[in-house]
């Protein structure tokens, strides 16, 4: 009785989860869009995030071309959801409401396709070193040296020593060399028999 109760719950489960076969057609089908990323992307999307996905101070609207498509396609997720994919669980109210008037003018895109074209086409890794930091370097050396030019020379003086130190260590070693190979071309010789 036990065993038969249980076969009959775990069946109506299954019948219930499962929404008893009856599917929408329209699930299995893969939706198409009429016009393609790049299409969307010269269309509407560059007039506010820029020719390159930079993104812009004045309309405040977020670079683009700083993120990889993963994380792209959650945010055009919740834009396109308004914000009920919870997908990244960010706020994009403005995004979301001209997202409702993109749509109505036909600018309907598939989030991973639209992400991967911008990661494809604008994505720039973050540089380690940017041209600011390296000029305040080159502004403080400058500093530095006037400030005390007897340290500036003492380290020229010492890089100096330096190359003449490794120039030596490299005429040596290439002496070392040159003789080791005479060394094995006489064992060479020698072990070779003469033919008569």
């Amino acid at each position: 009785m036990k065993k038969t109760n249980i076969v009959i719950l775990s069946a109506a489960a299954l019948l219930a989860l499962s929404g008893c076969g009856n599917t929408p057609e329209s699930s299995s089908e893969a939706k198409t869009y009429a016009k393609s990323p790049k299409e969307v992307w010269e269309g509407s999307c560059h007039k506010c995030h820029g020719e390159n996905a930079e993104g812009n101070t004045k309309k405040k609207t977020p670079p683009m071309n700083d993120r990889q498509a993963g994380e792209l396609e959650l945010d055009l997720y919740d834009v396109k959801n308004d914000g009920l994919n919870q997908s990244s669980g960010t706020e994009h109210e403005k995004m979301a409401h001209n997202m409702k008037k993109l749509l109505e003018k036909g600018w309907d895109y598939d989030p991973k396709a639209m992400a991967v074209f911008i990661e494809k086409s604008f994505y720039k890794l973050p540089s380690k070193t940017t041209a600011p930091a390296a000029e305040d370097s080159v502004a403080k050396d400058e500093a530095a040296a006037e400030a005390n030019p007897e340290a500036v020379e003492g380290e020229a003086a010492a890089k100096a020593k330096v190359e003449e130190t490794e120039s030596k260590d490299a005429f040596v070693a290439k002496e070392a060399t040159e003789d080791f190979k005479k060394e094995a071309e006489a064992d060479k010789a020698k072990e070779i028999p003469a033919a008569h």
